[in-house]
């Protein structure tokens, strides 16, 4: 790191703990004063670091993407987060099946958080989509090559419906102490004969291990794909 990501890092968590304490303190109950801090942070805080960087470090970096970087990258990220979310919300669907009393009340309001979560990505992510990459497409790719395009995107999303049980749990940005929790937590929510594929950015071999002790006997281990950046291997639960 430097000095500049350093700083710019350490306000990025500054921002990130103080918004969510705002929004999860934000449930219809909060005082004038509460709604006056959430208020002044967003003015005096949030959006100054947003035009700052948008006057002083953005074109910069526009530069060394061009040139060093992957402009869709950012876009990958999020689709990081929407497959972590919507897996996060899968588990959480399936213990509502059987909860009751307080439990039932944990994840009904879990899973509430979770949505809405994945909704503002969602709404974010499509928007970026609609308003930078669809006009470059319409004013520099020609008919043909957009019809190629738009059947590959078809035969890609007809292949994935066909596979509804081995959904992705990438776990790439889900911090480390949440990882294991959330893949076990994932496991137990299968049924037997289903299955989902893990993504990490390591070699997720301290975890088999972990299976074997906890669940011998009782899961399918199989490797897809073996680094050297990303790692996917497919959990199951047998069969009966």
């Amino acid at each position: 790191m430097t000095t500049l990501t350093d700083a710019i890092r350490k306000h990025h968590q500054s921002l990130a703990r103080t918004l969510k304490a705002h929004a999860q303190g934000a449930n219809g109950d909060e005082t004038q004063a509460e709604r006056s801090a959430l208020l002044s942070f967003l003015k005096g805080d949030l959006l100054p670091h947003a035009r700052g960087e948008e006057r002083h470090l953005y074109a910069w970096v526009d530069g060394v993407v061009r040139e060093h970087g992957r402009p869709t990258a950012t876009m990958m990220v999020d689709h990081e987060f929407i497959n972590d979310y919507a897996a996060r919300i899968e588990v959480a669907a399936r213990r509502l099946e059987t909860a009751s009393g307080d439990e039932r009340v944990r994840l009904m309001r879990e899973m509430r958080e979770l949505a809405l979560r994945l909704d503002a990505i969602v709404e974010l992510h499509l928007a970026k989509e609609e308003r930078v990459y669809l006009p470059l497409i319409e004013r520099h790719l020609d008919q043909e090559h957009q019809r190629q395009i738009l059947a590959a995107i078809h035969e890609s999303y007809e292949q994935e419906k066909k596979m509804p049980g081995d959904h992705a749990l990438d776990v790439r940005n889900v911090v480390p102490r949440e990882r294991h929790p959330l893949i076990f937590d994932t496991y137990a929510s299968l049924q037997p004969g289903e299955a989902f594929v893990l993504i990490n950015d390591h070699d997720p071999r301290p975890l088999f291990y972990q299976f074997q002790a906890e669940h011998s006997g009782q899961f399918s281990w199989d490797y897809l794909e073996q680094g050297p950046e990303v790692w996917r291997v497919r959990i199951g639960r047998p069969a009966a």
